[in-house]
């Protein structure tokens, strides 16, 4: 535990350990409190018509109910994420199997387009050798 203290001079205790879902629920509680704002001028409770998930229940549980939950609650989710993360975009790393994959399919695009202007040239023998490439790293996937 750290003791800090404020500008005022009062102090309080700090843990050294940080909690993801102490942080989910907070953020979660903003959201809430966000959307009880808003709710001033819109007074609706969104409902799932698949499950009868209520946007309330998500913003209390963090949970949707159903695939269709997560269309309905798209902006929500999206604001959620974005406060939590601060972005929406992957930016983590990924399984090993998955980057290889992923590798190779930017690696077809590129020699696509290269044989695309192979045979834009008249360079036949060149899009031939790109085509056997993509053909092998195809067979690979």
């Amino acid at each position: 535990m750290c003791v800090i203290t404020t500008n005022e001079g009062s102090k309080g205790v700090v843990s050294m350990f940080y909690s993801p879902l102490e942080n989910t629920a907070n953020e979660l509680e903003k959201l809430k409190e966000s959307m009880d704002k808003e709710r001033l001028f819109f007074p609706e409770d969104v409902t799932c018509t698949c499950c009868k998930t209520r946007l309330s229940d998500f913003l209390e549980t963090g949970y949707v109910g159903c695939v269709e939950c997560y269309k309905l609650f798209k902006q929500d989710i999206t604001n959620m994420l974005y406060n939590f993360h601060k972005s929406v975009k992957h930016m983590g790393k990924r399984p090993e199997g998955v980057v290889t994959k992923a590798k190779k399919q930017r690696e077809i695009d590129l020699l696509l387009k290269q044989k695309a202007d192979a045979v834009e040239n008249d360079d036949f023998i060149t899009a031939q050798m790109l085509k056997e490439k993509i053909e092998k790293l195809r067979s690979e996937l």
